[in-house]
Formats: C-alpha cells, sequence, structure tokens
C-alpha cells in the first residue's frame, strides 16, 4: 500500500504518479487531518535548498530509489528530474522506459523523505525497530571423539512464532578435532546461497564471530562435510528458544544442495551464538493498512510541531504561524480533541493491533501502560 496526497488544487506543483493517491489506493495523508495541512503549506515549511542532482550517465548503475533512498538514484536528464524504478538499472536513458524511471520532480521528492521520516516515527514508537527477540549461546563442551555420520552434518534454523524476523548467528563454535579450515555451506529451501570458513582448533571450545544474518520462510541449513568432533551426545530440544527453532541435522547426497537431510536430537560438535530480531520493514510492508489511523495521526501531529518550531528556518514560509496559540494547543494540550491527543490513542489502537496479529512475538509483553497527560 502505498503513502502520498489527494490532489486538492492548494498548489500549482504536480506531483509524481508515486506520491498522487486517493482514498482508494494508499493512505492519504492530506484528507481527514488538520486543515492547516495542505501540500502548499508543507512545501513552505520544508526545506528547500538548492538541491542540485547529477546528470544521468549512461555507464552508470542506478538502483530502486524508493529502496535505497540514495540521491544518486535521482538523475537530471535534458532539465527533468527522473527517479529510478528497478535495481541494476543502466545504458537505459530515462525518457525513453517508464519501467526503469519515474519523472519527478524536487517538491515531489521533498514529500517523500518527510513521508520516510514519519515512517520511521512509526517503526520507533510502535517498538518495531530491531527490537530483540531472543539471545542465545547454544553449546556443550564436548569430550568424546565421535566421527560424524553420513556425508553431511549440521544445523537448521527456522523462525518460530513469527515469519518477520531477521536471525543473527553471531558466532559459531566447531569442534573439529584438526585445525584445517573447513567449509560450511549456507542452504535455503534446496539452493546453496554461501559458503562461510570456520577454522577449528583441535576440539577445542572456541567461538569465532560470524555475524551472518538471514530472513526468510523455511529452513536455513549450515552444514559441513562429516569428520571427527568432540561431543557429549547432550539432548537437544529445538522448541526451547523464542522467535526461532534449532536443531541438528544429518544429509546423505552427492552434493550440500540435493542431499537428503534428517532431523537428530543429540548434539555434534557445533556451538552457536545465536540473536532474533524483528523485521519491521517487512511486517510494515505487509500490514500497512492496518495502521492508516496511527499513520496519519504521526503525520498531522509531526507537521503541525514542524509548523510551530519552522525548524528548518524557511525564511519564505506563509504565515502559518500567525496563530502560534492554536499550534501549541494542537501539539501539547491533551485534554482537548487535538493533533496530540489523537495521535497518543492512535498509538495505543496500533499496539493493540500488534497484540492481535498471529505474530505472537511481535506482542508487547512488557506490563506497563503509561497513561500521558499534560502538564
Amino acid at each position: 500500500m502505498k503513502i502520498g496526497f489527494a490532489e486538492e488544487y492548494t498548489s500549482n506543483i504536480v506531483l509524481d504518479k508515486e506520491l498522487t493517491l486517493n482514498s482508494k489506493t494508499g493512505i492519504v495523508l492530506n484528507s481527514g487531518v488538520h486543515p492547516y495541512i495542505t501540500v502548499d503549506n508543507l512545501l513552505q515549511f520544508l526545506p528547500f535548498n538548492e538541491i542540485v542532482f547529477k546528470e544521468y550517465e549512461n555507464g552508470t548503475i542506478y538502483n530502486k530509489y524508493s529502496e535505497s533512498r540514495s540521491r544518486k538514484d535521482i538523475v537530471s536528464d535534458e532539465g527533468l528530474l527522473y527517479q529510478c524504478l528497478s535495481d541494476g538499472t543502466t545504458g537505459i536513458k530515462p525518457n525513453t522506459d517508464e519501467s526503469k524511471w519515474m519523472l519527478t520532480n524536487k517538491e515531489s521528492i521533498i514529500l517523500k523523505s518527510w513521508i520516510e521520516k514519519v515512517k520511521d516515527k512509526v517503526i520507533s514508537d510502535l517498538y518495531l525497530s530491531k527490537r530483540l527477540i531472543n539471545s542465545q549461546y547454544i553449546y556443550e563442551n564436548g569430550e568424546n571423539k565421535r566421527h560424524l555420520p553420513n556425508d553431511y552434518s549440521g544445523w537448521v534454523f527456522e523462525s518460530k512464532g513469527s515469519d518477520y524476523v531477521t536471525i543473527t548467528i553471531n558466532e559459531i563454535s566447531l569442534q573439529s578435532t584438526s585445525t584445517t579450515p573447513v567449509n560450511l555451506y549456507v542452504i535455503h529451501e534446496g539452493r546453496l546461497v554461501d559458503i562461510l570458513v570456520l577454522n577449528p582448533d583441535n576440539g577445542k571450545l572456541y567461538f569465532e564471530p560470524i555475524n551472518y544474518s538471514f530472513s526468510g520462510r523455511g529452513k536455513w541449513v549450515f552444514v559441513i562435510e562429516s569428520q571427527e568432533v568432540l561431543t557429549n551426545f547432550g539432548w537437544v530440544d529445538e522448541l526451547k528458544y523464542d522467535g526461532f527453532v534449532c536443531y541438528p541435522v544429518t544429509g546423505i547426497g552427492n552434493s550440500v544442495e540435493s542431499a537428503r537431510y534428517t532431523y537428530q536430537n543429540v548434539s555434534n560438535g557445533f556451538g552457536f551464538n545465536v540473536s532474533v530480531t524483528l523485521e519491521s520493514d517487512n511486517y510494515l510492508k505487509y500490514n500497512l493498512q492496518n495502521f492508516n489511523g496511527f499513520i496519519k495521526a504521526c503525520f498531522e501531529y509531526m507537521t503541525l510541531q514542524m509548523f510551530l518550531s519552522n525548524s528548518h528556518q524557511r525564511s519564505n514560509r506563509a504565515e502559518n504561524e500567525r496563530n502560534k496559540d492554536m499550534l501549541l494547543m494542537e501539539t501539547k494540550d491533551l485534554e482537548a480533541n487535538t493533533s496530540a491527543k489523537r495521535y497518543f490513542h492512535e498509538l495505543k489502537e496500533a499496539k493493540k493491533i500488534i497484540s492481535k496479529t498471529f505474530d505472537t512475538q511481535l506482542s508487547d509483553e512488557s506490563g506497563f501502560e503509561v497513561e500521558i497527560t499534560s502538564v
């Protein structure tokens, strides 16, 4: 779902097609909010320095601006501005392919930047930004030599309770009885996606930093070619941890991708330091429509605060500040039906939505509810 503005005829500026919406096509930020909030007023207060964009270069690789948020993915060509719509775009002039480039203007780009700030506040206020769900060391200090069975041995990691998480393996220990570097193959749904290198220390419980992050539905398999390790054959409870499931596997096959892997319930010489965090971008992407009220309330609240403070020091601004008392009340008073009160009400309702989602790891289980009143 897109976020943008409905045509309101307060300005002669024509916004690009990515920002021009109606209530049926996305979240319309200038509809159903405070009457001070118009496109013209926004453009009077948002920064508008002499922004210069580079000319299009035929040999340069451009990426999707809405994802990269990089200025280099906006180009000037024959006096017009274009926004890149697709990663890896190169050798395609902006005015020749509408699937790769979109005609835009400075005003649209500035408004998009403000929307991104609103989205950042939404993520932060909903406690969705890099929330740590779990962090665990999983290991045993192996003492018995054992040659691991079959062709491959390793562990499987899967998300639990919510697919909207990122799993990070911070460190790995492999108690191999040699000092020869070992390839660790990373497989996702039958596809080899990476090869990492482990450096065992002759059976010692040595954790080396890996810092490998992954997300996505299904199983992530981390395996090595079977070899001799130190282990105590400890029992593994794969359902023990919040946010993820993990368990040992053994595989038979001609390659790591095609091997058939079988679940095991005893340790095999591996140790892990694992962290699981909430992947807020994907959660908002697929649930944005459920937070329509809060996003609009947050946009209204932040915009009126900007009008009040003139934080970008626009000397040529419209005289919206002539009623500072009204703006002060709208952003401070929590007793009347003000922007501030609506914002905190919608924040509370948005948290209720999160607590009801099937993604149990997203719920707020702090046990505390803060009531905010005006002073």
